[in-house]
């Protein structure tokens, strides 16, 4: 492997090219410490120290990362990769942290399901969980074993809109339809609750 290229990016850290691709950011003092030059080839041991160095500093970012708010898995990875941590460090950060139980999207869809479930709609959850990289098959699962009743939510949501907007009428039925709708809760419960609730 030869190093092609150090580019500055930023005050304090330079990219590392390895045969002309894109390598990793490291900082200045991390350059110094390895000596790393322009056209040197990496040998084995630079290469392990290389390997040393970011797969500690990506690991501790992932705990920082974790610090203040639960994140998915892939949201993990995306973090890191926007730092520009090669992808087999990133794996590795990412089994550490798993180890140790601080990431776990059966319990992140738990507990999204406890704090934020109880005024959306399933579609909505489903939705939004699997832009976080959410399985499916765990989307069913969580289903399946928590307690979530949609009827139940979509009924609370339209008292909670009655009191905000007033009462439901002929001449806004459709907008109360329309609006519920946009929520992805479904369009047969939609109509049979408004009625319900219709002056």
């Amino acid at each position: 492997m030869i190093l092609t290229r150090l580019e500055e990016a930023g005050k304090k850290q330079v990219r590392v090219f390895l045969d002309e691709e894109s390598f990793c950011l490291l900082y200045q003092n991390e350059c110094r410490k390895l000596h790393l030059k322009e056209e040197m080839e990496i040998t084995q041991e630079v290469f392990e120290e290389l390997h040393e160095m970011l797969l500690h500093r990506a690991k501790l970012k992932a705990m920082s990362l974790l610090k203040y708010c639960d994140r998915t898995k892939k949201e993990l990875q995306e973090r890191l990769l926007r730092l520009e941590f090669p992808e087999f460090i990133i794996e590795e950060a990412i089994l550490y942290v798993e180890s140790y139980g601080y990431i776990n999207d059966e319990e992140y869809v738990r507990k999204y399901l406890e704090y934020r479930g109880s005024n959306k709609s399933r579609r909505q959850i489903c939705q939004e969980l699997k832009q976080k990289g959410i399985a499916d098959c765990l989307l069913e699962y969580a289903f399946d074993t928590l307690e979530y009743d949609e009827d139940y939510i979509l009924r609370t949501q339209i008292e909670k809109r009655i009191r905000q907007k007033g009462p439901i009428t002929r001449e806004n039925f459709q907008k109360y339809y329309a609006y519920f709708a946009r929520k992805g809760f479904p369009g047969g419960h939609i109509v049979q609750l408004l009625k319900e609730y219709q002056q």
